[in-house]
C-alpha cells in the first residue's frame, strides 16, 4: 500500500518525479514473472483530502491516475484509511483460504500532518511492532521532520530521507525488494530485505 503526500508543497518537480516513480515501480514489478502474479497494490493520496485512487488489487490490473497536488497534509486520516483497507483485504484472503505475504505500507511525505494523527500513528506503530505490517516511511526534502515520521514506524526502524527527488531510484529499490521477498520467502514468513538504500537515501540534508 502506497500512502503518498500530494499536498500543495509537492507541486512542480517533486510531484512530476513521484508520478514517474510510481509508473516505473509498477512496470518493474510486472517484468518479473513471479512477482507480477504475487504482488497486490493499493494507493491512497493525501492532499487537501484523502483519496483511495487505487483500491487494493493485483498489480497486473493496476492503473494509477496521474497524481495532482492540492491543499494541506491530512496524514493521520490517510494512514487510518490504509489500515482499514488492508484489514479488509486480509479478511478477504482468510475467508477464501488464500495465503498472503506480510503487507507493506510505504508512507511518503515532505511535511508534517495538519490533522490529528496520534491515534493513527500509534495504531500503525503497534501493528508494525507486532510484525503484522512492514512500514517504510520516507521523508521528502530537508523540511520533513523525521522524528515525527518515526512515530509511524516500528520501534528500532527509522524513517529514511529521500536524496533530492530520486523517486525513480527509490521505486526501483522498492520493486527489487518486493521481488526479493516473493521469490525468496513464502507467505507468512518473516524476511529481511537485503537491498541497499545507497542509491536513493540522503545521508546529509542537502535536498531541495
Amino acid at each position: 500500500m502506497l500512502i503518498l503526500d500530494v499536498s500543495g508543497s509537492m507541486h512542480g518537480t517533486p510531484i512530476d518525479e513521484l508520478n514517474r516513480g510510481v509508473e516505473q515501480f509498477i512496470d518493474s514489478v510486472l517484468e518479473d514473472d513471479f512477482a507480477s502474479f504475487s504482488v497486490d497494490l493499493g494507493v491512497i493520496t493525501f492532499g487537501g483530502n484523502v483519496k483511495t485512487i487505487l483500491p487494493i488489487q493485483p498489480i497486473q490490473e493496476a492503473k494509477v491516475p496521474v497524481l495532482e497536488t492540492s491543499g494541506n497534509t491530512p496524514m493521520g486520516e490517510a494512514v487510518t484509511q490504509a489500515i482499514i483497507e488492508l484489514d479488509a483485504r486480509k479478511k478477504m484472503y482468510k475467508s477464501t483460504g488464500v495465503s498472503y505475504y506480510q503487507p507493506w505500507i510505504v508512507l511518503m511525505t515532505d511535511g508534517a500532518p495538519t490533522d490529528t494523527y496520534k491515534a493513527a500513528s500509534k495504531k500503525l506503530k503497534d501493528l508494525a511492532n507486532s510484525k503484522k505490517i512492514v512500514v517504510i516511511a520516507i521523508g521528502i526534502g530537508k523540511k520533513c521532520n523525521l522524528d515525527l515520521l518515526s512515530e509511524f514506524c516500528a520501534d528500532g526502524s527509522e524513517p529514511k530521507r529521500l536524496d533530492g527527488v530520486k523517486f525513480s531510484e527509490f521505486f526501483t529499490w522498492l520493486s527489487q525488494s518486493m521481488t526479493e521477498v516473493v521469490t525468496k520467502s513464502t507467505p507468512g514468513m518473516k524476511y529481511i530485505v537485503t537491498q541497499s538504500t545507497d542509491g536513493w537515501e540522503a545521508l546529509e540534508e542537502d535536498n531541495f
